[in-house]
């Protein structure tokens, strides 16, 4: 199946590179468009500074990955409903994101709530620690 429109959430640790090439080898063959999102979950309000340092992160990923990216995005807020927010308004079809097996992960895992709100196709990728 080809997609036109790729999004790819990172947490920016080493594992994002794992799923950028996840989202590429989905984009590749339909020559789509791939957008990559961080959203950032730990604070409450907008540091400018941080915003900063992050976006600069992203950018580097997106510049060093091997494939055209349409968009990046440092966004705050809860994973589902950004996510569900970003496929809404810029036709997005299959959302990639990670998952490690940690206990932390098992208690509190937003793939749930993003399978219950995204209105596109989801890829779930293990991710090793």
């Amino acid at each position: 199946m080809n997609y036109q429109h790729v999004l790819v959430t990172v947490d920016l640790s080493e594992t994002s590179k794992a799923l950028i090439d996840k989202a590429i080898e989905q984009a590749r063959p339909g020559n789509s468009k791939l957008s990559i999102m961080h959203v950032d979950v730990n604070h409450l309000r907008d540091d400018p500074k941080e915003t900063q340092r992050l976006e600069a992160q992203l950018k580097t990923l997106a510049d060093g990955c091997g494939y055209p990216v349409t968009d990046t995005a440092v966004v705050i807020g809860d994973l589902h409903m950004k996510v569900a927010g970003l496929v809404e308004t810029s036709d997005v079809d299959l959302v990639i994101c990670g998952h490690h097996h940690t206990l932390v992960s098992r208690m509190f895992s937003s793939v749930p709530k993003l399978v219950n709100n995204v209105k596109a196709d989801l890829l779930v990728v293990y991710l090793d620690q």
